[in-house]
């Protein structure tokens, strides 16, 4: 049974929940269980769980409500927190990863998502200053941070109580507001905003088809043609982590190789140590391999990738996660839990 969330005025909880459904039912906003949406009233906060599926939002349980004032007073204070002793609701559920954030910005609602395009202008070594150029609305650009109270206490430096847009270095939007319908359009409008490059010319039209690699399909569709690029620089960037969800859900960057026998050798090593073997594989000119065991939300993700690659200007140099930034995230306890439900 989908709880009420009776502290909330019924009305306004009915359109943050469509808002929400509408996020998580567009991938190029949400993927898998990423993003994240907030309401607040009356001292409490309302926010999606960690883990959990923004396209979930109407027809399953997956929010939890907070007491705002004590976050706000571990924020105020610099202690870091879990907020699961600031749980209201009685359903389970942990508070997302970002929910110190979302109790910062003092807007009744905060939206959050890893929109394809904000991601693909905003990993370039020039992407604060290029942003400006794009956007004519007021917006703070926050460097690269681990989410969580970590990127809570940088968003605490840079804003303005009037602050209502934040680009997130390497991670993506947010937007919040004091009216559901407006703030879900003035995302809409940024994303659509930045939506501006194509790269879908620089991949082989249709690949051969390759079977003889163990355990993993080929992908030789002409959706993911541009995986099989002769271009040297874009072929480059397919074994970097460009964001927080990449890392999670596709491992520190996919693997790539230049023949078969190679991949071959690299799986037959995994299994020999019996370590997990990627949801992905890159061969040169020949494209993407997905592991048959790859879950749902790797699925999701590699198409979040691909847009995002389809929309970076290659012409720039680019910012990675480096190696501790991604031993961060996956040594993280908050993450490792999200990992498991999903």
């Amino acid at each position: 049974m989908v709880n009420t969330n009776s502290s909330f005025p019924q009305e306004e909880l009915k359109s943050f929940k469509d808002i929400s459904f509408k996020l998580g039912s567009n991938s190029h906003l949400v993927q898998a269980a990423g993003g994240n949406t907030s309401i607040k009233s009356d001292g409490r906060m309302l926010i999606k769980a960690s883990g959990t599926w923004l396209i979930n939002s109407l027809d399953k349980d997956i929010f939890v409500e907070v007491d705002l004032n004590s976050i706000s007073e571990k924020i105020n204070n610099g202690k870091e927190d879990n907020f699961i002793d600031d749980i209201i609701s009685k359903n389970n559920l942990h508070p997302s990863s970002e929910t110190s954030f979302h109790a910062l910005i003092k807007h009744k609602y905060v939206l959050h998502v890893h929109s394809t395009t904000t991601i693909a202008n905003a990993i370039s070594q020039s992407s604060g200053f290029d942003l400006r150029k794009y956007l004519d609305e007021d917006f703070i650009f926050v460097p690269y941070c681990r989410p969580g109270f970590t990127l809570t206490m940088e968003i605490k430096k840079l804003i303005l109580p009037s602050t209502n847009i934040l680009v997130l270095e390497n991670h993506g939007l947010i937007v919040a507001g004091d009216d559901i319908e407006d703030t879900y359009k003035l995302l809409l409008k940024i994303h659509e905003k930045l939506d501006l490059i194509r790269n879908e010319k620089l991949g082989l039209d249709y690949p051969e088809k390759i079977t003889n690699i163990g355990g993993y399909i080929h992908k030789n569709t002409d959706k993911y043609k541009l995986f099989s690029t002769q271009n040297e620089k874009l072929f480059s960037l397919f074994s970097k982590s460009f964001y927080p969800d990449h890392v999670i859900f596709l491992g520190p960057g996919i693997p790539t190789f230049s023949e078969v026998k190679e991949a071959n050798e690299f799986i037959q090593n995994l299994k020999r140590k019996n370590i997990n073997l990627p949801p992905y594989l890159i061969l040169k000119n020949k494209g993407l391999f997905e592991n048959t065991l790859a879950i749902p939300a790797a699925k999701e993700m590699i198409d979040c990738f691909l847009e995002v690659l389809l929309r970076i200007d290659l012409s720039k140099s680019f910012k990675f996660l480096s190696s501790h930034q991604e031993s961060e995230l996956l040594n993280w306890d908050i993450e490792i839990y999200r990992q498991s439900i999903n």
